[in-house]
């Protein structure tokens, strides 16, 4: 997207294209300036809600917003997470941000226990799934890590390569540059990465013991301080949880404590069913059990024992692809969960 354009046109060509994130090109410096993702979206918007009033002009406001002034202002720009390299003048910087989140994210279990000293597995393969001594254009140049202001892999880098930028940039989508051909070739997240993972390397998950061993004893995923809702909780206040701890989802519990339902960070139901700018005022101050009846559809929900072994996951992963899987006690009450990016960088 052109980033003089304005950030609700960008909203909805994500959703007509059935796009989870984008490249933002800034025409001015004539380079990348980042993604935008929907969740993006849903955090400005409710940032500008929280700040402008909590009143429908707030998001009229918004909607008059292009996606540069977006980005131009401390408050809002902060919130485009693929983006804070930026060259943009009151941008938070990665470090401060990474400062920011270490209080709220130690006990979530998405990034602060990942410890990246294997890969040997990724170590002859390219993103672009040639091997890299095989590139002419590997000999020939330096492999980047940015384009322009654009964090991103490179298509002849290692696979290995891609993980560690995921994870040291604290990326749930990475775009991959042919730096030679001026362009963004496409957008991998942990579940592609994870795909491969599982498609190739089968025979290993037979023979090497650790996948006999119980998830919840090798340090995967989060078993402790999991983030839950109940369906009476504000959407208002799911949003916030979600974007304090940087969760792509969070579970809604019921009255037993079982898991009724998941709530996305890209859902934008509350947006789909309103009319008008005050309508969308009153979905976010409606409980998110009343949100999830206007959904039309339910996202699944993915459940195992709490003594499920790593074997058990990962083949559970090659059948249905799962974005998160719940780990349940003896009363079928979550006590912990497990996404792709856990499993990915415990295997690297």
């Amino acid at each position: 997207f052109e980033t003089k354009i304005p950030i609700q046109l960008a909203f909805y060509a994500l959703l007509e294209h059935e796009m989870s994130a984008a490249p933002l090109w800034d025409s001015v410096r004539r380079e990348f300036a980042g993604l935008m993702t929907i969740t993006d979206f849903v955090d400005v918007l409710r940032y500008y809600h929280d700040t402008h009033g909590r009143c429908g002009a707030a998001i009229e406001i918004l909607a008059s917003r292009s996606l540069a002034q977006v980005l131009e202002d401390s408050g809002s720009g902060s919130h485009f997470k693929h983006a804070l390299e930026t060259v943009f003048g009151n941008k938070e910087t990665i470090t401060s941000r990474q400062r920011r989140l270490s209080s709220t994210q130690s006990s979530s279990g998405d990034y602060d226990n990942y410890n990246f000293s294997g890969g040997d597995e990724f170590s002859d393969i390219s993103v672009s799934g040639v091997s890299p001594e095989q590139s002419n254009s590997n000999n020939n140049r330096r492999i980047i890590e940015t384009y322009g202001s654009l964090v991103c892999v490179d298509a002849d880098a290692h696979l290995y390569h891609a993980c560690e930028i995921m994870r040291r940039r604290r990326r749930r989508f990475l775009p991959v540059v042919a730096p030679d051909e001026c362009g963004v070739l496409a957008v991998i997240t942990h579940v592609d990465i994870l795909r491969f993972f599982v498609d190739n390397f089968r025979d290993e998950r037979g023979t090497a013991q650790m996948f006999n061993v119980p998830v919840s004893e090798l340090g995967i995923g989060t078993f402790h301080n999991l983030a839950t809702v109940t369906r009476t909780t504000p959407l208002r206040d799911v949003l916030q949880l979600l974007c304090d701890r940087d969760l792509s989802s969070v579970p809604v519990l019921d009255d037993r404590g079982k898991v009724l339902a998941l709530y996305s960070h890209n859902d934008i139901t509350f947006l789909a069913a309103a009319t008008d700018a005050d309508s969308v005022v009153a979905n976010l101050a409606a409980s998110v059990g009343d949100i999830l009846a206007q959904r039309r559809q339910d996202e699944p929900i993915h459940t195992c024992p709490m003594q499920a072994t790593l074997h058990f996951v990962f083949q559970l992963f090659a059948e249905v692809k799962f974005q998160r899987l719940f780990f349940l006690d003896e009363h079928d009450c979550p006590v912990g969960i497990v996404s792709p990016r856990d499993l990915l960088a415990y295997f690297l």
